[in-house]
């Protein structure tokens, strides 16, 4: 039974630095690995693979672990040259070649130390400790777990706790073989902690349950070492686990039943276990399983005379002893040994019976054991010792860090708020800033916009009346002969009314450019559509060669800026007016209408109408227009665009032209 808690510790150390992998996995990596570049990566995967199989294939892990070496070697790369001699160490001690494996470990030793690489030289140690505890060499074993435990929990890496946890768990297997069982079981439960913390481990939660059934079952508690066995293996079958882990776990489930004397269940899982191992070719856990199949059939060959069973039974008790020297597994030779006495015994072989009888005493009442354990007393009173100075040690180092922290943080934080409160007043100076000057910006702009307006509104609509009074006044001095009394009253009126007409434009014009000078915003209020048409009946009174017609059928209003549209009208107006000179029968024409709560008001004129290009300033605000024109047709775009009003123009040579004012503001303001 000793040897079966130290195939465990074998199986922690594949835990330790190996990645695991799917057996389709490792085959597809194992064709891949081949056709990559000779690199770090290419070593790391040998390494996979060399891990892969401890307990599948020795051969195939030793090859693959040599392949590692070698290439590392290659490349110069310590640590993987390192890591290569612990993975072939693994397979050696599985193969039970102690010497070759510490060797091997040496190697990994002198490579760790020099390059002060202390988390693979935690891996060293928690090998070292496995090698020894296969050699029963205890106190050994657990200086080195000790040491792989120290460097586990102070690593950083990604890996050192779960690794940290594996180490527990072979401590816990040495307090198991030196029937320290309190501290054995408190180890387990240390270890079953931290992989259920550490989350998808449920793997090694089994096998520490597993191991606390080992111990359940040498305080000979075997209905409650079933129960851990049992659930253990509930958990790798649930887990779909690979053969060799339930291979453990069924032969400890052998022994159980075999303890219990329930011998044909002892069989069933004895003789399960044993499949999984012929392909694994481990030698201990063979041992220990044959060692179990052997007694059981032996117990049931005496009970019901079959010497067949009985002769087989012998057989696998030999084969186990042969195993157990080889290995120098005293505990279970202690049971080889015993076993075969009780066989001889019922065979009625007394001399054979004496002389297996007196090898069993032999070693049972060696001295190895008892000063085997007196050492590890000694040496875990030293380690209890050196813990607990290195633990005040540790406090007192870690309050002294605490503190100097706190006072770091401290100056940081203020610091922080120092420089964050500049950072937020000067982003607020700063911004301030920009907006004034993006203000000052627009202003001037606007005021250049104003100004040029301002004088363009002044050229154009003092213009014409004014042109037309100077006109009469020549005529009337000038040729004072061809007019008529009839005619010169007639003359002298149209003159006032014109004078009378230019007053009242200059006073909207003004009364408009006071209005507008501060931002140049139109102001909207509702608009009586015969009041706009009334403004240029009076406007181009004087003009009695052109006939105009005003149609405003349902007496239109709406909401806009009265001054924006006179300016508008006048100008397009003018702009007819101009266009009709050598036309016979000159008309202008303004309509008025209304559709789907749309204000139509359209100007018509029956003059030689134009190309699209002479009206492009109307609607395409890159054209641009001289000053001397006027208005202009790009004013009257402007004027549009600011009271939201959209301009269409029809025109065509030979055919006059149509402009539409379109509004969508809301028609029938009151």
């Amino acid at each position: 039974m000793m040897k079966s808690i130290l195939f465990l510790l074998v199986l922690c150390s594949l835990k330790l630095s190996a990645q695991s992998l799917s057996q389709q996995q490792a085959d597809s990596l194992a064709l891949a690995v081949e056709s990559m570049k000779n690199d770090t990566a290419k070593c790391d995967a040998y390494g996979r693979l060399a891990n892969y199989y401890l307990y599948l294939s020795i051969s195939k892990g030793l090859a693959y672990a040599d392949k590692e070496i070698n290439l590392a070697t290659e490349l110069s790369w310590q640590k993987g040259i390192g890591t290569g001699h612990v993975d072939m160490a693994r397979h050696l001690i599985s193969k039970g070649d102690h010497m070759k494996a510490l060797k091997q470990l040496s190697i990994a030793e002198e490579i760790f130390t020099r390059t002060a690489d202390h988390y693979n030289m935690a891996a060293v140690n928690n090998q070292l400790g496995i090698l020894k505890a296969n050699q029963n060499r205890f106190p050994e074993a657990l200086d080195h777990f000790f040491k792989a435990s120290k460097d586990f929990e102070s690593s950083r890496e990604k890996n050192a706790k779960v690794n940290a946890a594996f180490v527990y768990q072979n401590i816990a297997n040495i307090y198991t073989a030196t029937e320290s069982y309190d501290k054995a079981l408190e180890n387990y439960e240390t270890a079953i902690r931290l992989f259920r913390e550490l989350g998808n481990e449920e793997t090694s939660v089994a096998m520490n349950i597993a191991s606390k059934g080992l111990v359940y079952q040498k305080q000979n508690r075997n209905a409650e070492a079933l129960k851990a066995y049992r659930e253990a293996e509930g958990i790798l079958t649930a887990e779909n686990d690979d053969a060799p882990t339930l291979a453990f776990i069924h032969s400890w489930i052998g022994s159980a039943y075999l303890s219990l004397k329930q011998y044909d269940l002892s069989l069933e899982y004895s003789n399960r276990a044993l499949r999984s191992i012929q392909t694994m070719g481990d030698e201990i856990l063979m041992a220990s399983t044959l060692q179990n199949i052997g007694y059981a059939q032996i117990r049931q060959g005496m009970l019901s005379g079959n010497e067949k069973e009985l002769l087989t039974g012998k057989e696998n008790i030999l084969k186990s002893l042969e195993i157990n020297k080889s290995q120098g597994n005293i505990e279970s030779l202690i049971k080889d040994y015993l076993y075969l006495s009780e066989y001889y015994d019922f065979k009625k072989e007394p001399e054979n019976s004496l002389i297996a009888y007196k090898a069993y005493s032999m070693y049972k009442d060696s001295i190895y054991n008892s000063k085997n354990k007196q050492s590890l007393q000694n040496l875990l009173d030293e380690r209890t010792i050196e813990m607990r100075d290195t633990e005040i040690e540790v406090t007192k180092l870690n309050l002294e860090a605490k503190e100097k922290q706190k006072w770091f943080l401290i100056s940081g934080i203020f610091l922080f708020v120092i420089i964050v409160i500049l950072l937020i007043y000067q982003n607020r100076s700063r911004r301030k800033t920009n907006e004034k000057l993006h203000a000052l910006n627009a202003e001037l702009e606007e005021a250049n916009r104003i100004k040029t307006r301002f004088f363009s509104i002044l050229n154009h609509d003092l213009r014409s009346p004014v042109s037309n009074l100077i006109h009469f006044l020549h005529l009337k001095n000038q040729s004072p002969e061809l007019l008529t009394e009839t005619d010169k009253h007639n003359m002298e009126s149209k003159v006032v009314t014109a004078a009378e007409n230019l007053l009242v434009s200059m006073e909207d014009l003004l009364l408009w450019s006071k209005g507008q000078m501060q931002n140049f915003k139109p102001v909207f209020k509702p608009v009586s559509v015969a009041q706009l048409f009334e403004d240029l009946r009076n406007h181009f009174l004087s003009a009695e060669a052109i006939r105009m017609n005003f149609e405003d059928p349902e007496n239109l209003r709406f909401v806009s800026d009265p001054d924006y549209l006179k300016t508008i009208m006048r100008n397009l107006t003018g702009n007819a007016a101009k266009a009709l000179a050598n036309t016979s029968d000159p008309l202008i024409t303004w309509k008025a209408w209304r559709e789907q709560d749309k204000l139509f008001l359209s100007v018509t004129d029956n003059g030689p109408g134009g190309s699209e290009q002479q009206f492009r300033a109307l609607y395409d605000e890159k054209e641009v227009v001289g000053i001397k024109t006027g208005l202009g047709l790009h004013l009257i775009r402007d004027l549009a665009k600011a009271i939201e009003c959209r301009i269409s123009v029809r025109s065509k040579p030979d055919e006059g032209t149509s402009i539409v004012l379109i509004f969508n503001q809301q028609l029938n303001a009151d």
